[in-house]
């Protein structure tokens, strides 16, 4: 009995197989036209509770910028900052800048690692941030030094912002 209960479900499913198949097969393919054409912003979450970053490239250095101090509420306009300069990629540097360059990942000017009446190695120096401006290409650095300069005038304007 148990075999025949199984030759008979045997049956029933070649039988259903079969007519998926041949309903499948028959069946007229499915096209559809676009009508319109979207664009999507992609955004990365930094952490839960974080901001969200627009620019994937930038989301470790907006991780380190949290470890050095810079609180969330800054880090858009910060990944604004690094990707204009940069596009955060912390071994930038732009010859052109006449004050001895702009370093790494906030594009710092060689001002403020220069020489001042002020600061007779450089502000940056002064805060013993650095050594050098070369210094500015290691994101740890670069990122405390962005913080430095942002909170000296509590302001982006060194950016242009």
């Amino acid at each position: 009995m148990k075999l025949i209960k199984a030759g008979l479900l045997s049956a029933l499913l070649t039988i259903g197989i079969v007519s998926v198949a041949k309903t499948q097969a028959s069946a007229p393919p499915i096209t559809v036209a676009p009508t319109t054409t979207t664009t999507t912003t992609t955004t990365t979450t930094l952490a839960p509770g974080r901001c969200q970053a627009t620019h994937p490239e930038c989301v470790p250095f907006l991780r380190l910028a949290v470890a050095v101090g810079w609180t969330e509420a800054k880090l858009p306009m910060l990944e604004r900052v690094m990707w204009k300069e940069s596009r955060c990629q912390p071994h930038q540097h732009f010859a052109g800048d006449p004050n001895g360059g702009s370093h790494g990942l906030t594009q710092i000017n060689g001002f403020w690692c220069q020489p001042s009446r002020y600061h007779e190695n450089g502000y940056l120096q002064h805060l013993q941030l650095l050594r050098s401006c070369d210094d500015l290409y290691d994101p740890v650095v670069n990122l405390r030094a962005a913080l430095a300069i942002y909170t000296y005038g509590d302001s982006w304007s060194p950016w242009g912002f």
